[in-house]
Parts: C-alpha cells; sequence; structure tokens
C-alpha cells in the first residue's frame, strides 16, 4: 500500500514568522498534529504540540525559531510501511508528501491509522500495546506532569487514583489547551472603570492589554493534575482486535484508550503511535525490530552499531530471543565540550519478559553504551530464573504471527 491511500488536504500552513502565540491558538481552536511552517513547495518546517509543550516559549518567539526543520521528505509512492517507521522514528506525527517536486498534501498519524484499519484486526490490543506505564495520581502538580512527559519522551499520561483506577488522562493537546485558556483569562488588564472617559491622557486609557503576569507560571504549574485531566477515561481490554480499537479513536476523536485486565485494573495505554509501529513489522528472516526514537540525536553512532550492541546482550542469555528493540534518546539543555548531555534507554520485548536499562551521558554513543550496560546487568540478573507472570510474554509462535500479519491480511 502507497502512502497516497493516505493523503489528506487537511492542514494548516503558517509563515516562518508566525508568532508562538498564533500557533498555540490553532492548535487550541484545531486538533492538528503539527502545523507546517511555510507554504506548498516551500515547507522549511514543522511545529509540534510537544515542542511547545516541553520548553518555555516567548508568545511574540517566532514559529522559524520553535520549529524543527529536520523533516524527512516522502514521495506519494512510498510504502505506508515505511512512511510509518520515519513518523514513529522521527517523532513527527504529520509529513508532506510529494509528487516529484510537487507538493500533494499530508499523511498524518490518523490517516495512516484510517487508512490500514480494515487490515488491523489481524493483531489485537495486546499485540502493541504499552505495557512500560508511566501514571500519576489526581494530586500530582502540573509541573510533575509536563516533567514526566518530557523526560519519558511520552504525549500522554493516564491519572489512577489510590484504588488503581483509572479516573483521567492528560495529553499535550489537554496542556496547550489549558495553557492557552489560562494566558487568555490573564489577557486584557482591568478593562472596566478605569480609563472610561475618567480622565484625559495615556495613563487614563484602557489598552486592553496584559494583566499582572509574575508568578502565573508557577501558579499553574502547582496545580492539581485533576484539574487538567480528561474525564472520564475511555477504555479497552487486551483482547479487543486492533482494528477496533483504532475505529474507537477515530470516530470518537482519541489519540489513545487506556487499556485495563479484567479483575487486575490498568495494565497499559495503547496510543496511535503503537499502531503505527505495528504497520512497520514486516517479515525479515526474524530479525529484530528495531526502532530509534528520537533518531536526530544521533551523531556518532548508526542503527547498525546499535543493533549490534543488543544482539551481544542477546547472546548472553541463553534461549532468549528479542522480537522488538525500542532505543529512546532525550536531548538536555546542558551541554560539556560541545555535546549535550542525552539520555537514552533502551527496551527489549523478548520471548522470556521485557529488559530496559536507562543511562545517561554526554553524547549520543557513550549515552546508549550506559544503557546497554545497565540493561544487561538486568538481563543477566534474571538469567536462569523462572518468569513466573506470562502477561506480556510472546511466545515464538506469536513473533511469527506478527511478523507476518501484512502478508496474511
Amino acid at each position: 500500500m502507497d502512502i497516497a491511500e493516505a493523503l489528506t488536504t487537511e492542514y494548516r500552513e503558517f509563515d516562518p514568522n508566525t508568532t508562538v502565540s498564533k500557533l498555540l491558538g490553532a492548535f487550541h481552536t484545531h486538533r492538528d498534529p503539527g502545523l507546517l511552517v511555510g507554504s506548498g513547495d516551500g515547507i522549511v518546517g514543522i511545529v509540534t504540540r510537544d515542542v511547545l509543550i516541553n520548553s518555555q516559549h516567548d508568545p511574540d518567539q517566532k514559529a522559524k525559531s520553535v520549529m524543527r526543520d529536520d523533516v524527512p521528505r516522502v514521495d506519494r509512492r512510498d510504502d505506508i510501511r515505511e512512511v510509518s517507521r520515519r513518523m514513529v522514528e522521527s517523532e513527527f506525527p504529520i509529513l508532506p508528501v510529494y509528487d516529484g517536486e510537487q507538493f500533494e498534501g499530508v499523511a498524518t498519524n490518523e490517516s495512516v491509522a484510517a487508512a490500514t484499519e480494515p487490515f488491523l484486526d489481524a493483531l489485537d490490543v495486546s499485540d502493541v500495546y504499552s505495557r512500560d506505564l508511566r501514571s500519576v495520581q489526581p494530586d500530582t502538580t502540573l509541573g510533575e506532569v509536563i516533567n514526566l512527559l518530557r523526560t519519558n519522551s511520552i504525549s500522554r499520561v493516564p491519572v489512577i487514583d489510590e484504588s488503581g483506577d483509572a479516573v483521567g488522562i492528560i495529553s499535550t493537546f489537554d496542556l496547550l489547551d489549558f495553557t492557552v485558556r489560562a494566558t487568555k483569562q490573564e489577557q486584557g488588564g482591568n478593562a472596566s472603570g478605569f480609563g472610561e472617559g475618567t480622565g484625559s491622557g495615556d495613563t487614563a486609557k484602557s489598552h486592553g492589554g496584559f494583566g499582572e503576569r509574575a508568578g502565573v507560571a508557577s501558579r499553574m504549574l502547582d496545580l492539581p493534575a485533576r484539574d487538567v485531566m480528561n474525564s472520564p477515561v475511555e477504555t479497552t481490554g487486551p483482547t479487543t482486535g486492533l482494528g477496533e480499537a483504532v475505529h474507537e479513536m477515530l470516530e470518537n476523536d482519541y489519540s489513545s484508550l487506556v487499556v485495563e485486565i479484567p479483575g487486575e485494573g490498568v495494565d497499559g495505554i495503547v496510543t496511535l503511535t503503537d499502531v503505527l509501529r505495528s504497520l512497520t513489522w514486516t517479515p525479515d528472516e526474524g530479525a529484530t525490530r528495531l526502532q530509534v526514537f528520537g533518531a536526530r540525536y544521533l551523531t556518532s553512532m548508526s542503527r547498525e552499531e546499535i543493533a549490534d550492541l543488543i544482539d551481544k546482550v542477546e547472546g548472553k542469555y541463553d534461549e532468549m530471543d528479542v522480537i522488538e528493540a525500542y532505543v529512546i534518546l532525550h536531548k538536555h539543555k546542558e551541554r560539556q565540550r560541545g555535546s549535550p548531555l542525552i539520555q537514552a534507554t533502551i527496551r527489549l520485548f523478548t520471548d522470556r519478559g521485557r529488559f530496559a536499562g536507562t543511562g545517561e551521558e554526554y553524547g549520543d554513543a557513550p549515552a546508549i553504551r550506559s544503557a546497554r550496560d545497565n540493561l544487561e546487568r538486568t538481563v543477566l540478573d534474571d538469567k536462569g530464573r523462572t518468569m513466573k507472570d506470562r502477561r506480556g510474554r510472546r511466545s515464538q509462535e506469536d513473533a511469527e504471527r506478527l511478523l507476518g500479519w501484512w502478508l496474511e491480511a
């Protein structure tokens, strides 16, 4: 299937000199996954919600200073699975599509999910959902929520109460929506009384400008999650067909569903990104599926070198087969001798269970090797121990079914 079958002309373009305040307003008014900077054949970048949430930006800052310009180029004849991989690894939920040099439109995570929905029931939610769950409590502060999203490179987090029930969910869309509403409440000063014909001169004019902003940001960050979360939470079960789950998300304009196991409670979350990941699974002689999130931070290490490191870890655990491997990279602002501080996390999904290791060093290669060392210790600690909890384990038969689902469909 070519990406042309997921092409849409529903997108918004902005001039590079557009202010951040107008970009925030666009995200508030529309549910676009991203905004194009430039126009037609002259697209120069993309602004995503994550970019605006993960850092503080002056309202008058320009789009060209907050956009990402490392946008993958997509041709309308490119395979939809390859484009899905580029979306996942580049962390772009929207990509411009061309026919040669002619701009045709865009492909989004939603348009790709909609185009492939008829084939997705070859999988269940249990095959793709993220079990490595990050969650917050109703009284967790908004500042802590934003920090959790930033440090874990995720776009949403469930809110779970003391009984273990999901009572809400907070996404980057909710945060931007709340930020815009809160900012508007702080604008306009005192528009009544003062300046309404009671005097003369500039000091007597009501200009509707900004009110007192000192401390506004800190007050917002201290608000509890319950004040921002989207509630009630839409849930699904691990045995639900993936196509059915995607249909529910698209039909109701959800970007995720919380996964609950009957009698056990919340076990994870399934997102449109998880759906895109499933589209990248192709038969390849049983090779490990490796995906690098934040691949733009790879400057001194190649995918092949990362795969080799993971293969060496796998080789130290007899009879363990790695089915999927994720490398998540996050760059901090701190630098040392020109090298940024990088946090790297390696997650393995194997037929013996799930393993993860995280490391933080200056430069991508040292950070990845540090994560590999911690991952290796986790794997070796588990060696020889029987895995009692089989939930989430994928057998070799499962792996073969997942790898071949495109052919079956």
